[in-house]
């Protein structure tokens, strides 16, 4: 009983040593401005700081940088200013006019996943022709040359849905192949413009052949592809008479708001592995800003958050200076 309670009591001091009373410190820090700096554009502003803090986000207030739209992905409709989808298009092999290019706005997108439904779907819709879809003006240029196109989108910020329609008429010519790259510029109030590739729409590509699986993809010639980096989308054609059948093949864009964005981001400029008493920064354009220090203390006792939060005024340099 005596060894028993001496283990009991070293147990307990080891239990009482490994109590951290101090792990956690609630954040508590202050941010001030270097009184020496000039606030010019292009100089460096010097941010001191000290306190307990273990991490640090700096928003500059900048344009994709403030911290009031951390949470945003979304601007209002009304703040689309712009939307212009631009295109290249080549085309080689082939007999001409094999490609249809279609937008619309009321199209409620395609299942993706139930193969016949969505081609029983796109045949109802191409032989009612093409209800609800605005056929663009493509001009397909000489064989192996390349054509630039802008086409305005503004009308389709609120639902937008694109279709590239791959359509050779004859199995017995060569069937023509295709290169398409596409980018939709958009320039949203309170945001630098953006790009939006392609792909980084949620595509659907359907063949209507009863030869092919439906999805079929990616599979060479005869096939579209997205896998080919000498275009976005490639509608890789056939010899003559190489199938017994003509292509008949789809790529759709799933419906989609053009009023999506990145929220804003604030740079890491402090964690536990770094220690850090001043920042500097250097706006390069005049005007006024609202910086803003994010410090944050966590761990799995708990955590805390504190946030600093100045105006800053960059004035355009003097000639003289």
């Amino acid at each position: 009983m005596k060894n028993l309670t001496i283990l009991l009591c070293t147990a307990s001091v080891l239990l009482a040593g490994c109590t951290h009373t101090d792990a956690y410190k609630k954040v508590d820090y202050n941010v001030t401005l270097d009184p020496s700096n000039t606030y010019y554009a292009g100089d460096p502003i010097k941010f001191n700081i000290n306190g307990e803090v273990d991490n640090i986000l700096f928003y500059s207030g900048e344009t994709e940088h403030q911290y009031k739209y951390r949470n945003r992905y979304e601007v209002p409709m009304e703040d689309v200013e712009a939307a212009v989808l631009k295109c290249e298009f080549e085309a080689i092999y082939g007999n001409a006019d094999a490609l249809e290019v279609y937008v619309s706005k009321s199209f409620d997108g395609l299942s993706g996943e139930d193969g016949e439904a969505d081609r029983a779907k796109v045949k109802a819709m191409y032989e009612g022709g093409m209800q609800g879809w605005e056929r663009l003006d493509y001009q397909e240029g000489a064989s192996a040359k390349w054509t630039y196109q802008d086409f305005e989108m503004s009308d389709y910020v609120e639902n937008f849905s694109l279709a590239f329609h791959w359509c050779p008429k004859d199995n017995t010519a060569t069937q023509r192949t295709y290169y398409i790259n596409a980018d939709l510029q958009l320039a949203l109030a309170g945001t630098s413009p953006s790009s939006m590739n392609i792909k980084d729409f949620s595509l659907v590509i359907l063949m209507m052949n009863e030869e092919l699986d439906p999805y079929h993809r990616n599979a060479g010639n005869g096939s579209i592809r997205l896998d080919n980096s000498a275009g976005d989308i490639v509608m890789q054609g056939v010899a003559g008479n190489a199938l017994t059948y003509a292509l008949d093949g789809w790529v759709f864009t799933q419906p989609t708001a053009l009023n999506k964005v990145a929220n804003d981001k604030g740079d890491v400029i402090k964690n536990m592995q770094n220690y850090l008493n001043e920042y500097e920064y250097v706006y390069s354009e005049p005007g006024t800003y609202k910086a803003v220090f994010v410090g944050r203390n966590e761990n799995y006792i708990g955590s805390s958050e504190e946030v600093h939060e100045m105006t800053i005024t960059i004035l355009e340099r003097p000639e003289n200076i």
